[in-house]
């Protein structure tokens, strides 16, 4: 269920690995020297960045720390 055609751009890691631990993977672009995750536009992203901004309880945390670093390791290869 589509809202429109735009990505949701961020600069948040720590977002985009709760994101890519509930199976959203991130696009993932540089622009201007950074870089840029883009998820879709959809209601299943919308959703879960407002469950995230709750500070949600369960986490799995070992899981996320791993899809935090598996990102900035994607980062950082992506700026060289």
């Amino acid at each position: 269920m589509k809202i429109d055609d735009d990505a949701i751009p961020t600069m948040d890691i720590h977002l985009s690995a709760f994101l890519q631990l509930q199976g959203v993977v991130p696009e993932l672009v540089k622009q201007s020297g950074r870089v840029i995750f883009h998820f879709p536009n959809c209601m299943k992203v919308t959703k879960l960045i407002q469950q995230y901004n709750k500070n949600p309880d369960g986490i799995p945390l070992l899981d996320y720390v791993q899809c935090l670093r598996r990102l900035r390791s994607q980062m950082i290869s992506l700026r060289d």
